[in-house]
């Protein structure tokens, strides 16, 4: 499900095709140039960084990103920090939404996030196939990784829940090293602090050193949908609906699955 594609991005001459077609993103020569202040979450980190110069050469317009945890951008938002776009779990942005703080007609979901486990690169490969491997795997391990969860991470207050439904919570917290939230767990891997990280795996794809082990067993996966969504206060709202709906385009769904996530489409 999560295997490396190559990609070559589209021309600029194709993905106008796209942005045109989307019809809602047609905008007048005054919507360029706008500075668009974006919360994002760290799981959309890796695609930002492919996507969003393109984005910029062909709009005009200059992304100001700052990533973190869901939890933390939501508080950012709740203390009244500025920003024109955010992008976070489906339902922390439905929360914002019916607070006012977002435009509902604006939300769309951009793309859907797997857990998965990783570890440190040409590091023997653990069993995770089933439930009952991973949970050994767990126990065999001298030390694993998570967000941590009272930092308010989706997928490390996740962790903390499947660990704890296996029983295991008192035997891994000894050996269990959090990752501030915001950050990914697979630098503690990569460092050699860890043997096992387990995150979004597009958390953990673009970290250098480690190597994605497979995605937790179905029966305990979970999937998170990052969800988009404008600020009544934006600056320039429709310079921030064009971001959006690039980002949800077929011109961005290639890159989104090389860097670990699926296209919410």
């Amino acid at each position: 499900m999560h295997k490396t594609v190559g990609v070559i991005l589209p021309s600029i001459h194709n993905t106008w095709i796209v942005l045109l077609l989307l019809g809602s993103v047609v905008f007048p020569s005054h919507a360029f140039s706008s500075e668009i202040k974006v919360f994002c979450t760290q799981a959309l980190k890796g695609v930002m960084a492919n996507v969003g110069p393109q984005f910029e050469r062909e709009t005009g317009n200059k992304l100001v990103i700052t990533y973190g945890a869901t939890g933390g951008l939501v508080n950012q938002v709740n203390k009244g920090e500025a920003f024109d776009l955010i992008i976070v779990v489906k339902p922390a942005l439905e929360n914002l939404a019916k607070q006012g703080k977002v435009v509902e007609q604006s939300r769309i979901d951009v793309a859907r996030a797997g857990v998965g486990v990783a570890i440190r690169r040409g590091a023997p490969r653990p069993d995770i196939s089933t439930v009952e491997a991973f949970r050994q795997t767990l126990l065999n391990a001298k030390s694993i990784s998570y967000t941590n969860p009272a930092e308010g991470g989706t997928s490390g207050i996740y962790i903390a829940e499947v660990i704890k439904k296996l029983g295991l919570a008192e035997q891994l917290a000894p050996k269990t090293k959090l990752a501030p939230g915001g950050t990914s767990s697979g630098t503690i891997v990569a460092a050699g602090d860890a043997e096992l990280a387990m995150q979004m795996i597009s958390e953990l794809v673009p970290v250098p050193g480690v190597e994605i082990l497979g995605p937790l067993p179905a029966e305990i996966q979970s999937y998170s949908v990052l969800s988009a969504g404008v600020s009544p206060g934006a600056a320039d709202q429709r310079a921030a609906k064009r971001l959006i709906a690039f980002l949800s385009s077929p011109a961005v769904a290639p890159v989104l699955r090389e860097k670990g996530l699926e296209p919410s489409k």
